[in-house]
């Protein structure tokens, strides 16, 4: 009987391996409960809380420090929105390239909401609601597929459309301007040293309607200039303090 008992168990085993093998976030089954990301968007109800409950959301990488846009941090999408996750690396174009598949075991992340600004990473220490997550940490809580790659469209708005559900979200504005900002360059500088600052430019629209643009100093073409005329720009939407801006996605606009 004992040997009987054996040979079951080592049956059972054969064709179930690893089925329960979460510690190195290599699942050979699909996560039991994958949630969109606009649902675990609405978790974000304090500055920072942790996620308990055992979810992952999964979707295709949008944006990552290609053109410097994002320091260390990338954004997922998926058919219900996107999420910016921070990642403790300086080549996430690298790691996590844009349009691959990405699955995020989201356990034991922090998820918080800061002014309208929604973030994915680890637990808050000193001045930030929330960290980003260690590179020895990213076979723990990622599953990146570089088979499965989709390019992500943008979703046509208007400036005064965008509202705090649009945080995250990649979206594209059409016959909008900057106006008497045309010919300045992106980035202004400091005037010490000469490197790059980050810097707020305004686009608008034909009817008045104006949105902050968010130029980060990391950006690859901040000391080009910017643009004249009417044209369209897409990139992700931000809110600080609860007012929406804008940062431009991989150097995409066209005036």
């Amino acid at each position: 009987m004992r040997r009987i008992a054996y040979l079951l168990i080592s049956l059972i085993l054969l064709i179930y391996p690893s089925a329960c093998n979460k510690s190195n976030g290599d699942f050979d089954l699909p996560p039991y409960n994958t949630i969109s990301i606009a649902h675990l968007k609405s978790m974000a109800t304090s500055s920072s809380r942790i996620i308990a409950d055992d979810i992952a959301i999964e979707g295709y990488i949008l944006a990552n420090d290609l053109f410097g846009e994002f320091y260390k941090s990338i954004i997922l999408c998926d058919d219900s929105g996107g999420i910016e996750i921070l990642v403790d690396t300086e080549n996430s174009a690298v790691e996590f390239p844009v349009f691959t598949h990405l699955t995020v075991f989201c356990s034991s992340l922090y998820i918080g909401n800061y002014g309208g600004k929604i973030e994915l990473g680890t637990k808050p220490t000193g001045a930030y609601n929330i960290n980003h997550i260690a590179k020895s940490d990213f076979t723990r809580f990622f599953k990146l597929d570089k088979t499965n790659i989709k390019d992500i469209k943008a979703q046509r708005v208007t400036i005064d459309a965008i509202t705090p559900r649009h945080s995250g979200n990649y979206i594209r504005l059409e016959d909008v301007t900057f106006g008497t900002q045309a010919g300045m360059t992106w980035c202004d500088t400091d005037p010490e040293n000469g490197n790059p600052i980050t810097t707020e430019r305004t686009i608008s629209d034909r009817d008045g309607n104006t949105l902050v643009v968010r130029v980060l100093s990391h950006y690859a073409y901040g000391n080009k200039k910017i643009p004249s005329g009417y044209g369209s720009i897409q990139g992700v939407v931000e809110y600080f303090n609860n007012k929406p801006s804008l940062r431009i996605v991989n150097n995409n606009y066209d005036f």
